[in-house]
């Protein structure tokens, strides 16, 4: 089988490498190229993958079978301009969004594609290359704020410096600020470690504070008490707050931080934060698996 995939974020590749090493194992051919039409027609692919569905049309205008797995409920632009082309669109359970008849609903969340048990195991090595003890520290995750849906929108904003020196008081921060940049009195808390190591750095976090929803869902599903501050509030945090507790879901800079602290504040309950992993897995697919079931069904 030959499979076109569109990428643009670092979590786009996550979702699917899994998935991609599965089939090139096996034989198929995979390949993400930007001259998406030029791709179709020279490589010819059997099903054309996306999370975004940017390229959608393009898979449409040559009749090729194009799957979009969404997961976000305010992006509606990609949304009117992507779903009408696409020929199956699968979202989790939890999705809040009717997407009508193309819509495919399946127990799982997209970072159960890359963390779930059978694809992930956390290596400890990394505390002493990043120098520090399991739950002895806080991530906090910084956004850029600079994509269409962010616009207008802000997190901890002027107030990170101030929140980081509460948060210090009580465990050691690591900074991990989307696009690179921080305040030069942040720099020395900055998270300097290969990026193929930040899972494993989440999974011995004592909390996240995050405003990227990526990170913030990453941590809860890997039994890490976490706090999203971001005023897109999305159908899968919601869901691994209300059944799980491992997500507090807030648009205020104030009740994150009140949050934060206190969770900091009372002792951390390894127990209760594993039964809560364990259950948000048993209850949910590998989803590596789910999407090679659904590419491979086509060729049945």
């Amino acid at each position: 089988m030959r499979i076109l995939i569109e990428t643009h974020h670092p979590s786009d590749i996550h979702f699917f490498k899994h998935a991609v090493r599965e089939w090139t194992g096996r034989g198929d051919s995979v390949e993400r190229q930007l001259g998406v039409a030029n791709s179709i027609r020279s490589f010819r692919p059997d099903v054309f993958l996306s999370l975004m569905g940017s390229y959608a049309q393009s898979a449409f205008l040559f009749r090729v079978p194009n799957f979009v797995f969404t997961d976000s409920e305010h992006q509606s632009f990609n949304h009117r301009i992507a779903h009408p082309f696409a020929t199956r669109i699968y979202t989790p359970e939890c999705f809040e969004k009717d997407l009508g008849s193309k819509q495919r609903r399946y127990r799982g969340y997209h970072e159960l594609a890359f963390l779930h048990p059978n694809r992930f195991s956390p290596d400890a090595r990394v505390l002493s290359e990043v120098g520090v003890e399991p739950r002895s520290y806080v991530v906090v995750r910084t956004s850029a704020w600079n994509t269409l849906h962010d616009i207008g929108k802000h997190g901890l904003g002027p107030k990170l410096e101030e929140s980081v020196r509460e948060i210090s008081k009580r465990a050691r921060v690591l900074l991990v600020p989307e696009g690179g940049q921080l305040p030069p009195a942040l720099e020395s808390l900055r998270l300097r470690t290969a990026p193929d190591r930040y899972h494993d750095v989440l999974a011995f976090a004592r909390l996240v504070l995050s405003e990227g929803a990526s990170t913030a869902s990453e941590a809860a599903c890997l039994g890490v008490p976490t706090v999203y501050l971001n005023p897109s509030q999305l159908g899968y945090l919601r869901d691994q707050e209300r059944r799980y507790g491992l997500v507090y879901n807030t648009t205020d800079s104030d009740a994150a931080m009140r949050r934060t602290l206190a969770l900091l504040d009372a002792p951390f309950d390894a127990e209760k934060w594993e039964v809560a992993k364990r259950r948000l897995v048993e209850d949910h697919v590998d989803v590596t698996t789910y999407v090679v079931e659904q590419v491979d069904a086509i060729g049945r």
